[in-house]
């Protein structure tokens, strides 16, 4: 298995038109040992690239230490699990209290951008079922960054969680996004309108078969299950949401048809209830969308969401399954307003406490927790659990339902703050605050501990565990010995307006020992989405998570770099985040990065005259859109698989055309798009960029780069390059490839930011 292939083009616009390619060789990623502890780090010897300011540590130091997500605590006992990405090699890794001294259960041992997640206990928390392989694209053709010539697979997998466990991981078929079953070795799932059921056995007697030759696997001797997957049910018009009831003998579903949803339920077997074993029968029936379904604690009511006919908000709706009634806990307000809000970048929804509801609400303008009880009478008003400005991320329930554990920033808006609520009173406690950032919470099966993630300014993210009694977490991962914890900068959180009014918050980093009289060159960041935040800190997701490495890299080398939060993002709440004319509707949010632009230049360390700017996605459309649009504040720029004509994005996400109710709905939309958009500035573009790509790109279509490209050789006067992975996504699955970007990037603003006098010097 070879490195994805890539190539990158140079394009000096000169009179003669000269064009110059060159073929990028993939460089070998740094190999450290491992220390429990943030490690004193000797000195790197790292060379110094043209132009640049002599730096303490390299850019495969600073993004050296593993990204863990999929954090879960087991049913029993005193075990974690989660998912390590190190530097590309992706494996489940786990740790067992009080001393939490972690162990790799894998041995994935390649940088193949083979993605992994659904990662599950069974029920007694001796093992661990995962999915190994990526999402289809619109073709239904699966990642394959490394150009395998064997082509690419996703699969399930279940794999042994005790310490010494000499078996490697087994394959149990082909791809589900599977639940277990809360009492029983047993996943079901939903495909084309059956649900399947697949029994994992006790782990000892089930018979398997060797694989001699899985190109996936790398020499780990899996073994291909001879276990066969059993229908349940099927149902007409699909099925979605399948939910075990606590005691594991039912399944609720929801069924959508003809604009509606309905619910339904399956009986797994007839223990202590009156519905036979394989027995299927409809919950609700009515014009309505009814949706997430959720068991109370002791199983005898069934909570959901119903959104009627003909009004725009939703209301909180229980059914009790003994008798089949209905009761309508409370409803929201008929306007926008009044609207079930998206988690937008988190992961919470409708949960079912100690007798008390959870759910979200935005009313007050912000993402906020709401309760009501389970038994509330007609006109109870929901009590808000997470008051103040902020918005909640992530929540969960504690194990035994009596509090919610949430990631906020209503304690400060530009981290994320981890605490847990009482749903009977609302007291708070709080376990990480003030700079860390916390997410990720999984309490322990007693509620006697908790595991999270968490990052602050200079740790990247890690595994903690703390008991609850204490008043510290311990951190259970390991950081590399090369990785420079005490070298990075602590980022400024600072303040600054737009031209309309509206405040945005950014995050400054300063080069070390930078002074007043510096004339250092200054870089923006804007990230991706455009629903995404950046913090004071390491991020909690890991495409932000390296960008924020390679800010400090930046700073490392003598760049001054401003992070911005511009309008549209999350963290402010939802006047901040659903603004008036942004992206394809007037691109009002530019103005934020015009405003991030002229702050820098007010700043005493920076050169005004030397301020560039990088992004990816969203982020590298606002980077287009500053060096189409202000090329004289703009002097160079990193474009990262950005959109640069709106009106062509929206016939993607269209599937060949804009969605609108009439052709001359269409053609406006078309103009507005158009004119909100990098190519329609195209004449005034004369800063040199650096266009980044993959071309199995499912966000943003390879042709928007392609189309770029095309306009700036018709220009004739621009100065661009040019850097594509063939075979990898959007956010680059390979960390090879995430090494030469930012190398490449480092490189081009080096030649492009740094005065001649400098350059020449090699200072």
């Amino acid at each position: 298995m070879g490195p994805a292939r890539m190539t990158m083009t140079r394009h000096h616009i000169t009179p003669s038109s000269l064009h110059r390619t060159i073929a990028l060789a993939a460089l070998m990623t740094l190999s450290a040992t491992t220390l429990t502890t943030p490690p004193a780090r000797a000195t790197a010897n790292n060379a110094t690239a043209p132009g640049s300011t002599a730096q303490a540590f390299s850019i495969d130091e600073v993004l050296s230490s593993s990204f863990p997500t999929n954090l879960i605590a087991a049913p029993a006992g005193q075990r974690i699990a989660w998912i390590g990405n190190d530097q590309g090699r992706r494996n489940v890794w786990a740790a067992d209290g009080p001393d939490w001294s972690p162990r790799r259960l894998t041995g994935y041992g390649d940088d193949d951008g083979i993605e992994m997640s659904d990662l599950a206990f069974t029920p007694d928390g001796e093992r661990l079922v995962f999915l190994r392989g990526g999402a289809p694209n619109r073709g239904g053709e699966l990642p394959n960054p490394t150009s395998a010539i064997d082509g690419p697979s996703r699969a399930l997998w279940i794999v042994e969680a005790s310490a010494g466990a000499a078996s490697g991981p087994r394959r149990l078929g082909s791809a589900v996004r599977a639940t277990m079953s809360p009492t029983e070795p047993r996943i079901v799932w939903a495909d084309s309108g059956s649900a399947w059921s697949l029994w994992l056995g006790d782990g000892s007697s089930v018979s398997h078969e060797e694989l001699s030759a899985d190109a996936e696997t790398k020499g780990q001797s899996p073994s291909d299950s001879t276990l066969s997957p059993e229908r349940l049910f099927s149902v007409r018009s699909g099925l979605s949401g399948l939910r075990f009831s606590p005691d594991g003998s039912r399944l609720a579903f929801v069924s959508p048809r003809d604009g509606r949803a309905i619910l339904g339920l399956f009986a797994l077997n007839a223990s202590g209830h009156d519905t036979a074993a394989g027995e299927l029968r409809w919950l609700t029936n009515s014009a309505d969308r009814d949706s997430r379904p959720r068991f109370s604690p002791d199983g005898t009511k069934l909570a959901f969401v119903r959104f009627p006919a003909g009004h725009e908000g939703f209301a909180i709706c229980t059914l009790d399954m003994s008798s089949g009634v209905e009761r309508e806990l409370w409803r929201s307000s008929n306007d926008t307003s009044g609207g079930y809000p998206r988690a937008v970048s988190g992961s919470y929804d409708l949960m079912y406490g100690d007798g008390q509801l959870v759910f979200p609400g935005e009313w007050t303008g912000w993402n906020h927790l709401y309760t009501v009880p389970d038994n509330a009478q007609a006109g109870t008003e929901p009590r808000e659990l997470t008051p103040g400005n902020g918005i909640v991320e992530n929540a969960t329930l504690s194990s035994d339902g009596g509090w919610v554990w949430v990631s906020t920033n209503t304690q400060s808006l530009d981290t994320r703050q981890l605490g847990r609520i009482r749903l009977t009173d609302g007291h708070t406690e709080w376990i990480e605050s003030g700079g860390a950032i916390g997410w990720n919470p999984s309490p322990a099966p007693d509620d006697s501990w908790i595991a999270y993630l968490r990052a602050d300014a200079r740790e990247p993210a890690s595994v903690y565990t703390r008991v609850l009694a204490e008043d510290s977490g311990r951190r259970a991962n390991e950081l590399p010995a090369a990785f420079p914890y005490g070298e990075l900068v602590e980022p400024q959180g600072v303040v600054f307006r737009a031209a309309d009014g509206v405040e945005i918050h950014g995050q400054l980093f300063l080069p070390p020992g930078v002074s007043d009289e510096a004339d250092a060159p200054g870089v923006l960041f804007m990230h991706g989405g455009s629903r995404r935040q950046m913090f004071t800190g390491w991020h909690n997701r890991g495409y932000y998570h390296g960008a924020y490495g390679f800010n400090q890299f930046l700073a490392s080398r003598g760049y001054v770099v401003l992070s911005v939060n511009y309008r549209s993002g999350i963290g402010y709440g939802v006047e901040f985040r659903e603004p008036d004319d942004y992206g394809w509707r007037g691109a009002s949010e530019y103005q934020d990065i015009i405003a991030a632009g002229r702050y820098l230049q007010t700043r005493a360390e920076v050169d005004a005259d030397r301020i560039g700017l990088w992004g990816g996605s969203y982020g590298g459309y606002l980077t287009a859109m500053g060096l189409a649009r202000d090329s004289e504040l703009f002097k160079a720029g990193v474009d990262l698989h950005g959109v640069h004509d709106w009106s062509e994005q929206l016939r993607w996400y269209g599937r060949g055309e804009i969605v609108a109710p009439s052709e001359t709905e269409r053609d406006r939309i078309a103009q507005l798009a158009f004119a909100s958009s990098p190519v329609a500035s195209i004449d005034t573009w004369r800063s040199p960029v650096l266009i980044v790509h993959g071309d199995d790109d499912r966000n943003v279509p390879f042709e928007a780069s392609i189309d770029l490209v095309s306009r700036l050789r018709a220009k004739g006067d621009v100065h661009f390059e040019e850097l594509y992975f063939i075979d990898d996504v959007h956010g680059f699955l390979r960390h090879d490839n995430w090494l030469t970007v930012f190398r490449s990037a480092t490189d081009f603003f080096d030649r492009h930011l740094r005065p001649a006098s400098t350059a020449a010097s090699g200072e």
